[in-house]
């Protein structure tokens, strides 16, 4: 009885071709795989960096019309103040501010260029610039 017992449990052995067959087949579907969460994961990285940026500049550009609203205050203290919201986080590079004043408001638009705000790789935005725009009136 024993012997047949025996019997009966060793041929439940695996078979060491068939697991040797899935791990090429594993490396394969990672090898697929692989690319595509890449580039979905420098893409979603690229996105997160443009909404930062915009979202940055426009604060940027509400804090530089701020400034100009203030009575005695001139285009070049917006300009200024601008830059340097932008400088705390990095970004500003090969900016372009213009300050619009009247008798009652003022408008600062920034325009950034992709170069100062993308940090992917793959460069989803290369050609692509941010413009903000604040208008306040004055006091």
């Amino acid at each position: 009885m024993d012997d047949a017992l025996l019997r009966k449990h060793s041929m439940k052995r695996c078979n060491p071709s068939r697991s040797t067959e899935r791990r090429g087949a594993v490396t394969v579907e990672f090898a697929l795989v692989v690319p595509i969460i890449l580039l979905l994961f420098f893409g979603a990285l690229d996105l997160a960096s443009m909404n930062f940026a915009r979202h940055t500049i426009g604060f940027a550009a509400y804090e530089g019309a701020r400034k100009a609203a203030i009575p005695g205050n001139t285009a070049t203290h917006a300009t200024t103040e601008a830059m340097r919201q932008m400088g705390l986080v990095g970004l500003g590079t090969g900016a372009v501010i213009s300050v619009t004043q009247t008798n009652t408001e003022v408008t600062v638009s920034i325009q950034v260029p992709s170069s100062g705000f993308s940090w992917s790789p793959l460069g989803y935005f290369a050609n692509y610039s941010i413009r903000e725009t604040c208008t306040l009136r004055k006091e």
